[in-house]
């Protein structure tokens, strides 16, 4: 039907459909306009629609000129239907010719009395079948059939409403007239086909699952993101604890509009999965955002905290699911239904997005190590603030693998422990182009860096320190803290200089540190050259203070005088070279 025959059919839909006092309707069909031997199949009529069929015969049912009636052959079927919701069959007198006419000892599938060539049934239905089966390969010659449509002289008024919500708080079974307006339209916001139109329908307040809806009107389409305009009579149901409504036909059932990209369709955002287990928003269009995705006994259920939904393919989207989901979050998208028994909500998952994270980390901060655990294993874009200083060689450790390192610092040398000569008591540093997460690394670079931005990494929690000889060199997430006088530890500071803390003093995070169960201090190269990294010091400064060597004798103020050793001054040691 056009738009135009469908606005009109708006205009005339705001009458109210009664029941009709009985009525005939008549079928002559000499006066049908069939030709001679044309085949039949749909013969509608009024309010009254006749189905000759084939089913199991060797014949297709057909019209002759000769007996001028319709020839149902042996195993051909004859349906009658009637064609309004609001009326029912209660009788139907069937005119054969004499020569071809139903035999009383033959059963045909419904309860016929028989006189000559006329057959009549009498019941209350809205549509049975005659089945052609006799023993022989007798014709039923069919020249006239008048069906009684029943009213009983009353008259019904269905519901009329005008929401969704209205819809569903009638009583399942219930047929009602819905309409939909430009104020209140029906949003469809999914579309399914399998044996039948399947349509999830939202309105300003709730959502109902469409079933056959027009399936009789060739121009009939649902589209997602289009919106019912107009007036239709359907049946209500609540099955399997979802709600539904079935289009029946009757009058003006088709004065509705299906108008094609009305708006986005957006689902509704829930908060917590356990909102999902109620009826509320059963049939609509909802998506839940940040929940895990886990496998148990060959079925998916979205998991978060102790809540947990299961999840099903109904739709035929198996191929959004993630072949790894373990640790990972996703925001998922589909239609809540329920299960087989309607016992439980399912959702009917449409889409599975995986989300990113957005981690942001600091060298100021305390609970880097902690954050990195949360998401370990876990793909997550990243904000790291790690200070480099240009022109010096600086300390790193991070919780990511860097594959180029050079995309992130250009023109900077990145140098990891490769070995340890013990003649030069030198640790040795090799060039290197990728960064292994945990790893602790020197890094010269030649440009400013504050920050590392980082798309799609995975998060390693372990650390990884590198141990060679005496000398452990350990990368850190968190800041450390370093005690004044422990000579067992060295730090890389200002001036490309190994210091012992002088002072009890926190190092940043994503730094690494050297610790010796020597006292002496190694020698740095990166490549077989000297990195120039110098002695390691307490302090420089050779200002007054008693200073005493290890056996606790004092030997003097001055540093600039003393031997090569250890020495003590102030609680702190003091190396001379």
């Amino acid at each position: 039907m056009n738009k135009k025959l469908r606005i009109l059919f708006l205009l005339l839909s705001c009458c109210v459909l009664t029941v009709a006092k009985a009525e005939d309707v008549v079928f002559v069909f000499a006066d049908m306009g069939f030709i001679n031997a044309q085949e039949v199949t749909d013969v509608p009529l009024g309010d009254v629609n006749l189905t000759f069929s084939k089913a199991e015969g060797q014949n297709a049912p057909a019209y002759y000129t000769k007996g001028a009636a319709i020839r149902v052959y042996k195993n051909n079927t004859v349906k009658f239907a009637s064609s309004n919701a609001s009326k029912k069959i209660t009788k139907v007198v069937m005119t054969f010719d004499s020569s071809n006419k139903p035999l009383s000892n033959v059963d045909y599938g419904i309860s016929l009395s028989i006189s000559d060539n006329v057959a009549t049934w009498e019941g209350e239905e809205e549509s049975f079948t005659l089945i052609n089966r006799p023993a022989d390969t007798s014709k039923l010659w069919f020249t006239k059939i008048v069906v009684t449509l029943s009213g009983g002289g009353s008259s019904e008024v269905y519901p009329e409403v005008t929401s969704l919500t209205d819809l569903k708080a009638l009583e399942p079974g219930t047929l009602a007239w819905l309409t939909f307006g430009r104020d209140n339209p029906g949003n469809i916001e999914y579309v399914y086909e399998a044996n039948a139109t399947e349509a999830y329908v939202r309105d300003n307040a709730t959502a109902v699952r469409f079933f056959d809806f027009l399936p009789d009107d060739p121009g009939w389409h649902t589209h997602i993101n289009g919106a019912l305009i107009g007036r239709v009579l359907g049946k209500y149901e609540v099955n399997n604890g979802m709600p539904e409504f079935t289009h029946v036909d009757a009058s003006f059932a088709d004065s509705i509009l299906c108008l094609d990209y009305w708006h986005e369709s957006e689902p509704r955002k829930i908060g917590q999965l356990s909102e999902l287990a109620g009826s509320t928003y059963r049939a609509d269009l909802v998506e839940v955002e940040e929940v895990g995705l886990t496998l148990t006994g060959g079925k998916y259920y979205l998991s978060h905290g102790s809540d947990q939904l299961a999840i099903t393919d109904r739709f035929g989207h198996s191929d959004e699911i993630p072949d790894n989901v373990k640790g990972k979050s996703f925001n998922v998208t589909g239609i809540l239904g329920t299960s087989s028994d309607g016992n439980a909500s399912q959702l009917y998952f449409t889409k599975i997005l995986e989300v990113v994270p957005e981690l942001v980390l600091d060298e100021n901060l305390y609970t880097n190590a902690n954050t990195i655990g949360i998401y370990n294993g876990r793909d997550v874009n990243v904000s790291l603030t790690r200070k480099l200083i240009t022109g010096s060689w600086n300390t790193l450790c991070l919780p990511f693998d860097i594959a180029d390192f050079s995309d992130f610092v250009g023109s900077s040398k990145l140098a990891a422990l490769s070995g340890y000569d013990a003649t030069t008591n030198t640790l040795e540093f090799t060039s290197v182009n990728s960064l292994e997460a945990g790893v602790p690394y020197l890094v010269y670079p030649e440009q400013d860096v504050d920050v590392f931005n980082v798309f799609g990494s995975t998060i390693d929690s372990e650390l990884k320190p590198v141990s060679l000889a005496s000398w452990d060199f350990i990368g850190i997430y968190d800041p450390v803290t370093l005690y004044a006088g422990d000579t067992s530890v060295l730090f890389l500071g200002e001036g490309n200089t190994l210091y012992y803390p002088n002072v009890t003093n926190d190092l940043k995070a994503f730094r690494a540190y050297f610790k010796t169960s020597s006292e002496s201090c190694a020698n740095i190269c990166v490549d077989g050259i000297s990195t120039g990294i110098t002695t390691a010091t307490l302090d420089g400064n050779d200002g007054d203070g008693r200073i005493y060597n290890v056996s606790g004798q004092f030997i003097g103020t001055q540093s600039s005088s003393l031997p090569k050793g250890v020495y003590l001054r102030n609680g702190n040691k003091i190396i001379v070279k």
